[in-house]
């Protein structure tokens, strides 16, 4: 006889999906009947009939245990898989990330090359979207000077996914001396780079965020100097507008320099 559907509701958060991972992954009901369903604010949910729905409270312990086995019993590539896709921003990620790890207990680190298994093609295609929206602001990121003495550089962008990690660390490797700022305003997130190289990234407070968009009004001579030099290298006869915006969509204008 088919058991109802476990529905296991967390907080829409790394560390609530993860603990709800744990807490599907021990329960033994049978993987065929576990939804995991992350829960934002002002999340509705829409319950079914025969569903049973279990609150989870978010424990950095049970994440750091589901962490820690994916890295020592599947495999580094996976563990990679595993924070890319809680990284994105599809509602089915929960479920995803539930079902790769559990294939991958039993797998070993074979399940990453495993594209017949629907969880594994998704999961990848989902690695996929995620880290073009950080090749993308590899490349369009714009910092601007909003302090001196020490330096410190603001960048802002708004993505669909959590990029900023995958950001710092290309970032952070060529501005390991300089005090730099990214500011997810999609997120209301922002990481902060020290110049001794480490960096933090946290959510922002409504006072943080407010005094961030008020560093980005601020107009510094630098700035008026590269659109100047945009302006003079520019080939008006050879422009093709069509092939720029393939090569550089409008999403990833709003807060480049050259384009203000």
């Amino acid at each position: 006889m088919d058991k109802m559907i476990r529905v296991y509701q967390c907080e829409d958060t790394v560390d609530g999906i993860l603990s709800a991972i744990y807490d599907a992954g021990i329960s033994g009901y049978g993987h065929e009947y576990i939804r995991i369903e992350p829960q934002s604010p002002g999340y509705t949910t829409n319950r079914t009939l025969f569903s049973e729905y279990i609150t989870v409270q978010t424990d950095s312990g049970k994440k750091d245990s589901v962490i820690k086995a994916v890295r020592s019993k599947i495999s580094w590539k996976a563990y990679a898989f595993m924070m890319n896709a809680l990284a994105s921003d599809f509602s089915d990620r929960g479920d995803v990330v539930y079902r790769f790890v559990a294939y991958g207990f039993t797998m070993g680190k074979q399940v990453c090359e495993a594209l017949q298994l629907p969880c594994v093609k998704r999961i990848f295609a989902i690695n996929r979207a995620v880290q073009n929206e950080a090749h993308y602001f590899n490349e369009f990121l714009r910092f601007q000077e909003v302090a001196q003495e020490p330096s410190l550089l603001l960048g802002v962008i708004e993505p669909r996914h959590h990029v900023i990690p995958n950001l710092m660390q290309h970032f952070g490797e060529r501005f390991i001396s300089e005090w730099f700022i990214i500011y997810d305003k999609t997120h209301q997130e922002a990481a902060f780079h020290q110049a001794d190289g480490s960096w933090e990234l946290r959510l922002l407070t409504g006072q943080e965020a407010k005094k961030l968009e008020e560093l980005t009004e601020k107009q510094e001579e630098y700035a008026d100097l590269w659109k100047t030099f945009f302006d003079h290298i520019a080939i008006v006869e050879r422009k093709n507008q069509k092939l720029q915006t393939n090569m550089l969509p409008l999403h990833y204008r709003k807060y480049m320099t050259e384009f203000h």
